[in-house]
């Protein structure tokens, strides 16, 4: 039997120079994406700890053929905390590089976002966040 689905939302795609493609997405608990991709085809499930990383699953498929997903959470600096994770990364952090995450930089992590050039790959986004933390730990032991 097929886990209860929680949220329906609306995923937008695009390749660069090309019109954005509107997704119907499944959003299953806290710990599966469903999306039929490509577009009319079967519908996929990735299958993640959380809702991040099910994204993150989703566009390490699209990726290579040049797709990004127009949403908060491929952003480079968006990266949800390990309590947001706990609870299914719905929201994650808007980081600043080497700065502390306050409350006003929650975002959703599905949140849809306007610009192709404001997102990137996760591989992008794990060496933006691999920058953050760095300097965030150089910040740290100079303020000893």
């Amino acid at each position: 039997m097929e886990p209860e689905i929680t949220e329906i939302i609306q995923l937008n795609v695009q390749r660069a120079g090309m019109e954005k493609i509107s997704l119907q997405a499944k959003l299953v608990g806290s710990c599966r994406l469903m999306v039929a991709w490509p577009v009319g085809s079967e519908e996929r499930h990735f299958d993640a700890d959380d809702l991040y990383e099910c994204l993150r699953a989703f566009r390490r498929v699209i990726e290579p053929d040049g797709f990004r997903v127009l949403c908060q959470g491929a952003r480079p600096n968006v990266c949800p905390s390990p309590m947001a994770r706990d609870g299914g990364a719905w929201k994650s952090y808007a980081h600043a590089l080497g700065q502390p995450a306050l409350t006003k930089d929650l975002v959703e992590t599905f949140d849809p976002v306007e610009d192709i050039a404001s997102v990137s790959t996760v591989e992008e986004q794990d060496d933006f966040m691999r920058r953050h933390w760095a300097e965030f730990e150089k910040r740290s032991k100079s303020q000893k």
